[in-house]
C-alpha cells in the first residue's frame, strides 16, 4: 500500500481522493498491476480493525475472466450474462452477512462516461444486486474528459480505500 500519510492535512487519520490525486506521484506510491491491486484489495477488506471500505472506480472496460456472467457477456450472449448474475447471488450475501456482522459499510461510487460502454452496461446489472444485499452506491456521470479514461499514471486510476490503507490501479 502507498504511504499516503505526507498527502494529508495534519489531524485527518484516513487519506482522502482529493489529497490522493492533488498529490505528485512519487507521493503516492506505486499503481498497482491488477492481480497485485486485488490480492491488496482482499487484504485491506480483511482486516478485522476496518469499519468502512470506500471504493472508487473509474474504468470504463474491465475483463473478469473466470466470472461466468462476465464470459457471457463477453461473448455478447446479454440474456445469458444477466441470468447468471444469479449464480453469484450466494456469495455476494455471504460477503454482506461478513460485512454486517463486522459492522462493516461497503460504499462504492462508480464514475461513468456518457454514452456508458457495453461493459458498464453490464457492470452496472450486477451493481444493482449488491445494492439489493446493502452495498451504498453512486453513480456519478462525465462526458468526455480528456484522458480521464487513460490507464494511470495518465488517468485516473480506481482507488479502494480501508481504514487508513489506500489501493490504486
Amino acid at each position: 500500500m502507498p504511504d499516503v500519510s505526507a498527502v494529508e492535512p495534519p489531524g485527518v487519520d484516513a487519506p482522502s481522493i482529493s489529497a490522493l490525486v492533488a498529490a505528485p506521484p512519487e507521493a503516492r506510491g506505486p499503481f498497482l498491476p491488477v492481480r497485485e491491486y486485488l490480492q491488496a484489495f482482499r487484504e485491506d477488506y480483511a482486516r478485522p480493525e476496518v469499519t468502512t471500505f470506500d471504493k472508487l472506480e473509474c474504468g470504463q472496460h474491465f475483463q473478469e475472466p473466470g466470472f461466468s456472467s462476465w464470459e457471457a457477456f463477453n461473448r455478447e450472449a446479454w440474456r445469458e450474462s444477466v441470468d447468471l448474475i444469479k449464480e453469484v447471488q450466494p456469495a455476494i450475501k455471504r460477503q454482506f452477512d461478513d460485512a454486517e456482522s463486522r459492522g462493516l459499510v461497503l460504499r462504492r461510487a462508480r464514475y461513468i462516461e456518457l454514452p456508458p460502454s457495453d461493459y458498464l452496461v453490464w457492470e452496472m446489472a450486477v451493481l444493482r444486486e449488491r445494492v439489493s444485499r446493502g452495498e451504498h452506491i453512486r453513480v456519478v456521470a462525465g462526458q468526455g474528459r480528456p484522458g480521464f479514461q487513460a490507464p494511470p499514471p495518465d488517468g485516473f486510476p480506481n482507488l479502494s480505500f480501508s481504514g487508513p490503507s489506500a489501493s490504486m490501479s
